[in-house]
């Protein structure tokens, strides 16, 4: 069975929408050029390392590195606009330090790419563009995030019981890492409360398998966001306050594997009203634009 063609669309800091490529690509007056470069595979430095006289090298690891992306487009009039107001109005999407959005629509889904100029806008034309009202324009980005990203996926459980005087409340909630990245998940917890959330090392058999962590409780207005990537602030409560420092300490340590089938892992609460709820964010982060499922 033959393959749609993708659909790629531009979402500039302006807000303004272009579709370069795939159905209705150029009705904007602007369409992708060929060969670009940066779209695939996240860029990745592997790690060797060797000793004074140690015959080659022994693999240290890798680090995932921003991404670079070059592209050109082609810019002509459209939509009732003269070549000169397109081009002017292309420009106008883009920004050094705001990110416009590169999405890409394929029978495998959507996903999109933060992306914002790192050099300006490379032009040279043979002749004056305002006389074949076209120009071919190369665009020089990057990605800080060089992950493809899907729309986060939610799941949520609610208390059918009061747990107030430590009754304790169980439920679960289903988790799943179709993607080819590690996966920290987010939680969003309701007060008042004293939430305990699954930090499982999803390894068999280890010590930290069935891992959990309570979370401080809370009183009325200080919901809880809670943040298990370790480059992202852990806690932070809806009232502002300080309730990071009642942690002791503890922090979670483990991301949801690579494809990780569907599973359903624990959660509790006391000291909760009826209908005290817990959410869990599964963020969607690919290498590619596609595949890989």
């Amino acid at each position: 069975m033959a393959s749609n063609a993708a659909m790629i669309t531009v979402t500039g800091v302006d807000g303004s929408v272009w579709t370069i490529a795939g159905q209705g690509r150029g009705r904007e007056g602007v369409e992708l050029a060929t060969s670009p470069s940066g779209l695939y595979d996240a860029p990745v430095t592997t790690i060797w390392n060797q000793s004074a006289f140690q015959v080659g090298s022994s693999y240290g690891g890798y680090r995932t590195n921003k991404r670079d992306v070059v592209f050109a487009v082609n810019i002509v009039e459209a939509a009732g606009r003269s070549w000169e107001a397109v081009d002017s109005a292309w420009r106008k999407a883009w920004a050094y330090d705001r990110d416009a959005t590169l999405t890409i629509t394929t029978d495998f889904g959507t996903r999109s790419l933060a992306l914002r100029m790192s050099e300006q806008p490379d032009f040279k034309p043979d002749k004056d563009p305002h006389l074949k009202a076209m120009g071919k324009v190369v665009m020089t980005c990057t990605a800080g995030n060089p992950w493809w990203v899907e729309s986060d996926v939610t799941a949520t459980w609610t208390s059918p019981a009061d747990s107030s005087g430590g009754k304790v409340q169980r439920g679960t909630v289903s988790i799943a890492n179709p993607t080819d990245q590690p996966m920290w998940l987010k939680w969003v917890c309701s007060a008042p409360g004293q939430w305990t959330v699954p930090d499982f090392s999803w390894i068999a058999g280890d010590k930290d398998a069935a891992r959990t962590i309570t979370l401080p409780g809370t009183g009325i207005g200080q919901d809880l966001t809670v943040d298990t990537d370790p480059m992202e602030e852990m806690i932070v409560a809806a009232d502002k306050s300080q309730i990071w420092a009642l942690m002791n300490g503890v922090s979670f340590m483990y991301a949801v594997p690579p494809y990780t089938p569907a599973t359903s892992v624990p959660v509790s609460v006391i000291n909760a009203p009826a209908g005290a709820s817990v959410m869990v964010v599964q963020a969607r982060n690919w290498s590619r634009p596609w595949g890989l499922q």
